[in-house]
């Protein structure tokens, strides 16, 4: 398995060459790219210099695994299936300029409840599932603790009712810890078949005078913690077993993909994390 870092946590105080120099200042050639870290403006890709990303990538010789629309958080984009499928496909599109062949997407205003609503996921994602797979790309779907990802049973009723191998979860154990699920081994264990990208971080419960930086402090938690915050940390530091996670995914080769690390914390403070997860993470022996 190879260790990646995600644009987003750097994304909006320096360029994305700014953001590999920093990653390859530890070792890592592997990214995953937003919007962001594109030069343009408006949701998605289409209007953005994606060939300003390819010079960066051909010159640093880095590798982007995969290009993430979240356009699904924001409601203007989620108005009708029809544009948002465009924003989707423009993603794709993304995916295959820059060589990677993931795209990673997210439920949230598409379907909010907890309850999957199949009919209205299709006439947002089976069109790009369509194109994805003319292209051969991977959509890969986020969970999240706040929508009908929340559970790992609901993702994969998701995963079930597509049924297809290039429609598969980005499998993020923190974002279950984030709904009172959990991350490892239950979420892994029920996902295992599913799995087509992860999503690296750590977090555990927010206690008042606990001494944890504010700026890691998160949304509240939905679940059985519902109202209290969750409190990101790096993740040696966290309550998911990352490692546990980590060991299943290499020996039962359930996933030999890319691992991307994506720290919620403030871009001040996001080094510090890469420093000490990158060298946590590599003194398991189980990364290149």
């Amino acid at each position: 398995m190879n260790l990646g870092i995600s644009g987003q946590a750097l994304g909006d105080v320096m360029d994305f060459e700014a953001i590999v120099d920093i990653g390859l200042k530890y070792g890592i050639r592997h990214y995953e790219l937003w919007p962001c870290n594109v030069p343009g403006t408006g949701f998605g890709y289409r209007d953005r210099d994606i060939e300003k990303v390819c010079e960066i990538i051909r010159r640093k010789d880095v590798v982007i695994d995969c290009v993430t629309m979240e356009a699904a958080f924001c409601k203007a984009a989620v108005e009708s299936p029809e544009y948002y499928a465009e924003l989707l496909m423009g993603a794709i599109d993304a995916a295959v300029t820059v060589g990677a062949n993931l795209v990673n997407h997210y439920c949230y205003y598409i379907n909010l409840e907890e309850e999957p609503d199949f009919e209205r996921m299709e006439s947002f994602w089976s069109r790009p599932l369509a194109y994805a797979k003319e292209k051969q790309v991977m959509l890969v779907l986020e969970n999240e603790a706040h929508d009908a990802t929340r559970r790992p049973e609901l993702t994969a009723a998701i995963m079930e009712h597509f049924r297809d191998e290039a429609f598969r979860t980005n499998l993020d154990a923190v974002n279950y810890f984030h709904a009172s699920e959990e991350g490892f081994p239950a979420a892994y264990e029920i996902l295992k078949p599913y799995i087509g990208y992860v999503h690296l971080k750590n977090a555990c419960l927010y206690r008042e005078g606990a001494g944890r930086p504010k700026e890691n402090e998160g949304a509240p938690m939905s679940g059985i913690y519902a109202g209290r915050p969750i409190q990101y940390a790096p993740i040696p530091d966290g309550s998911v077993n990352i490692a546990g996670l980590v060991h299943a995914l290499k020996e039962e080769g359930s996933y030999i993909g890319t691992c991307t690390l994506e720290p919620h914390t403030t871009p001040e403070c996001a080094e510090a994390f890469y420093e000490r997860e990158i060298k946590w993470l590599r003194e398991l022996n189980l990364f290149k």
